[in-house]
């Protein structure tokens, strides 16, 4: 799990309405730190980060229906603000959830209202959460300081919060697994029970109901992400203890090949905008945001407002339009967004 340095960069208000008879919407709080985001659309993005809230701090939701051009505040989520990094995700226009992935009893909150009000979920302790096509699924388990136990797939629609719960297609050796989901396609990435040198994938094509499971990309017990583009071609990054990797799939995951890129740190991050599109950030000092077209024989550099020193979250809505955090000062995140594939990135002001 990364931790990551917010800012406390103070953001200008929302303007007020025009008429005094319009209806003044809730406004961005001064203060707010971007920590995450989730995008439900080309021009509907939510933004998690922290604001002072009565002489504390406290996590805000705010979001914008056009594009970042505005946003407003939508509502608080009762996470602890000392030394945890939230996840927001939103599956559409009301439904989203929020969780922290630390500790013992991590917690998963829904909200099916825009965002006013949040639920704690009746889930086990959260390992991993995806959503696509109306779905959302997570991977729950019991876990104790030495080991988790009682590993779990449930799965829900994005409107409710009655969650149905399997067995998982494997048992992984810990508690490090991740999912991905495209449409009626679900991936589940773990480690293996045992000494073995890469981890198990398992690939769904029915929203999760059966499951084929082969060998995985990644090494075991080092994690690893999958970034979807369509049914067939999966893209990957896969940490090496030192360094990481950078891989794709063009049989829905049975098999993977390496691309050649930069030398990567282990928290590499990755988005597909499509079968043979796809943004790299490399991280660390010095690495320049890099794209290919090509489904990754060559990388060309991407257009950033400035050089990020780590980029915490990048994903894509469709082929064009994707949105990134990056941290570009020792205090500063900044939020990008393209609408050209990750060519050109442009910084969204949030107010």
């Amino acid at each position: 799990m990364k931790t990551a340095l917010l800012s406390f960069a103070v953001v200008a208000l929302s303007g007020c309405a025009s008429h005094p008879s319009a209806k003044r919407l809730p406004e961005v709080p001064t203060g707010f730190a971007p920590a995450t985001f989730a995008a439900a659309g080309a021009s509907d993005l939510w933004v998690l980060g922290l604001a002072p809230c009565g002489g504390r701090r406290c996590w805000v939701v705010v979001r914008t229906r056009d594009g970042g051009r505005s946003f407003t505040r939508s509502g608080t989520l009762p996470f602890s603000t000392e030394g945890v990094f939230p996840s927001l995700v939103f599956a559409a226009d009301r439904n989203g959830y929020a969780f922290v992935l630390t500790g013992l009893k991590n917690t998963l909150y829904a909200t099916h209202n825009g965002g006013k009000t949040w639920h704690r979920q009746p889930v086990g302790s959260l390992l991993a959460l995806a959503t696509a096509a109306g779905d959302v699924y997570a991977v729950t388990a019991r876990c104790s300081p030495e080991k988790c136990t009682h590993y779990r797939f449930e799965r829900a629609p994005v409107s409710s919060s009655t969650w149905t719960a399997s067995a998982l297609p494997f048992t992984p050796g810990d508690g490090l697994v991740s999912l991905a989901a495209r449409g009626s396609n679900v991936w589940l990435l773990g480690s293996r029970v045992g000494l073995h040198p890469k981890d198990r994938l398992a690939h769904s094509v029915d929203s999760g109901r059966t499951f084929r499971t082969v060998p995985g990309p990644c090494y075991s017990d080092l994690g690893g992400s999958l970034s979807p583009a369509t049914a067939n071609v999966v893209w990957a990054v896969c940490p090496t203890g030192m360094m990481a990797g950078a891989l794709r799939s063009v049989d829905g995951g049975i098999t993977f090949h390496r691309l050649r890129t930069r030398p990567l740190v282990n928290s590499a991050q990755l988005a597909a905008a499509s079968g043979s599109t796809a943004v790299l950030f490399g991280n660390g000092a010095g690495l320049r945001p890099m794209r290919t077209t090509d489904g990754g024989l060559t990388w060309t550099p991407a257009h950033t407002p400035s050089q990020p020193i780590d980029v915490f979250h990048v994903a894509f809505v469709d082929s064009h339009v994707g949105f990134a955090l990056a941290q570009t000062g020792p205090r500063r995140q900044d939020l990008w967004r393209t609408t050209d594939g990750g060519a050109h990135w442009a910084e969204l002001r949030i107010r």
